[in-house]
């Protein structure tokens, strides 16, 4: 593991955040200032997936439904670091570069690849054919990791579902839908990713290692792709 590479802050928080909510990249990316409850330690995402349903009388078709904004819990350790990388902004995205620009999703996954590769852990899944990649840890891959982590560690692998938003028939074939129970959703998944973080062993790594580390030991076998 390497323990010796220290991870920028704007990086940490967005892969802690990614890890420990269940948010898709995309809408961590699209995270607001302004949607950052720094006393209670929630974030909202505004931007979230869009989601259809068939259109009556035509298969063919499908019509949007309307989005509706994510509330999730963060860890009292990354709402701790967040004020140092935002500072004094009021408003505009979380994530932005040195000219106050909003980043891209390529660029974070473009780094979350660099650690892997410095963990030697990243591998090549996929080879398209106009050239490009599909990369084994990726952002999306950071996502799965905290949910599997959190099933793993004895939470509810119903509340997970609905808190990555996905049904169970994505997580496993058999699905059995429960409603989204916010409170819920919070208490668990703090209760078992906060004793993860507290673990001694975990302390000796930087808490992306840990994801690393949780993403190689889970995915060197077939596994299935929440999305």
């Amino acid at each position: 593991m390497c323990t010796h590479h220290s991870i920028d802050l704007r990086e940490n928080i967005f892969f802690r955040i990614i890890y420990e909510t269940q948010l898709r990249p995309f809408e961590v990316l699209n995270l607001q200032v302004e949607q950052w409850d720094r006393k209670q330690g929630f974030v909202k995402a505004l931007k979230v997936k869009q989601k259809t349903k068939p259109r009556k009388g035509d298969h063919h078709a499908k019509d949007r439904l309307p989005s509706i904004p994510k509330t999730r819990a963060i860890t009292p350790s990354t709402n701790e670091m967040l004020p140092e990388y935002v500072s004094n902004r009021k408003k505009g995205p979380i994530f932005i570069n040195e000219n106050e620009e909003m980043l891209s999703l390529e660029w974070f996954n473009q780094e979350v690849s660099r650690y892997a590769k410095l963990l030697g852990i990243q591998k090549i899944k996929k080879y398209y054919v106009d050239g490009r990649t599909l990369k084994l840890v990726n952002c999306m891959a950071l996502r799965e990791a905290g949910e599997r982590h959190h099933d793993n560690a004895g939470g509810s692998r119903k509340l997970s579902a609905v808190a990555a938003d996905h049904t169970m028939q994505v997580k496993e074939k058999h699905y059995e839908k429960v409603g989204e129970d916010i409170e819920q959703i919070t208490q668990s998944y703090q209760k078992i990713i906060l004793h993860g973080l507290k673990d001694g062993s975990a302390e000796k790594k930087s808490f992306v290692s840990l994801i690393l580390y949780i993403l190689q030991e889970h995915y060197s076998t077939p596994n299935m792709r929440c999305r």
